[in-house]
């Protein structure tokens, strides 16, 4: 089978800068990992750190948006492994391929869920705990960190230990330890159930029935919010940011059920994509939270505290 011109000359241009960029050429082939070696070791060479550091520096604008996305094609191509990058003043391990939410990170973070992060950071100033439910590689759990508030904690839920791994070796890398990592999955009750892996995006994964075959996941742990918050002696949440893939209204219902009103966070960011019969928006509705601000991937719910 022959490969078309356009292709050869691709992968030339792609190994000739790779050349620019040591130890990025046996990172395909890598587990997550490598975590035992130390930040720095994947470090981009100096031309693709500098492409990355003119992305990072474009204005927080659509039309700027839409030259960032022309302006990473090229990048896409030529990276195809683990990333050691610098972002929002953090020292990160990041994968360049299969999992978008890292993608974005790593090419232009200041886009990154922007209103969410303003929102968040403002309702976390004067401390509280974020609870970061479907952490994914812990994109939120890392930005509330790096803003170093005072008496700011977080609880973030991960059932992938590959995204676990990640994320703790981020943490330490940085001396973030105001964050811990439960590799947990939330809903109705506990037990065991599978971890569905998404096609080609750790961003979808999902929960199912523990009762399927083997071949079609990862036997992960599950609890209720509302065990967990009892067995850690949470009684006060200040904001929660929850992306579980349409099992949001699994892991909600039960805590708006079971804990007492004056637990629930006055800030809820959720992913509404899902819910295509709107039970989440209506279970939220019904539970005080009217909708702030709706943004490209996900909804804002605030909720008046009563005195």
């Amino acid at each position: 089978m022959s490969i078309h011109p356009a292709a050869t000359k691709c992968l030339r241009a792609r190994e000739k800068c790779l050349s620019f960029m040591p130890g990025m050429q046996d990172l395909q082939n890598t587990a997550y990992g490598p975590l035992e070696s130390s930040w720095g070791a994947y470090s981009p060479g100096f031309l693709v750190r500098s492409w990355l550091k003119l992305l990072h520096r474009m204005p927080v604008s659509s039309s700027f948006r839409r030259l960032s996305l022309w302006m990473r094609k090229p990048l896409k191509v030529l990276l195809d492994g683990w990333v050691d990058i610098e972002v929002w003043g953090l020292r990160l391990r990041l994968r360049s391929r299969g999992n978008l939410s890292e993608q974005r990170l790593i090419f232009m973070p200041q886009f990154l869920d922007r209103v969410e992060r303003e929102v968040l950071a403002k309702e976390l100033k004067d401390g509280g705990l974020f609870l970061d439910i479907g952490a994914n590689a812990g994109l939120y759990s890392l930005w509330v960190a790096s803003l170093r508030l005072e008496n700011v904690r977080v609880e973030a839920f991960e059932p992938d230990p590959e995204l676990c791994q990640g994320l703790k070796f981020n943490l330490e890398t940085n001396e973030l330890y105001t964050v811990r990592v439960n590799p947990l999955a939330l809903g109705r009750q506990q037990g065991q159930m599978r971890l569905i892996k998404g096609s080609g995006n750790k961003g979808e994964n999902r929960v199912a029935a523990d009762d399927l075959s083997e071949e079609l996941g990862l036997s992960v742990e599950m609890t209720t919010l509302g065990d967990f918050l009892r067995q850690h002696g949470i009684t006060q949440i200040s904001a929660i940011k929850i992306d579980i893939e349409g099992y949001e209204v699994d892991a909600l219902e039960p805590f708006f059920t079971d804990c007492p009103e004056n637990m629930w966070p006055r800030l809820l960011i959720c992913e509404v994509v899902h819910d295509t019969d709107c039970k989440l928006l209506q279970l939220l509705e019904r539970s005080g939270y009217r909708l702030a601000a709706k943004e490209r991937l996900n909804s804002i719910f605030k909720r008046e505290l009563k005195p």
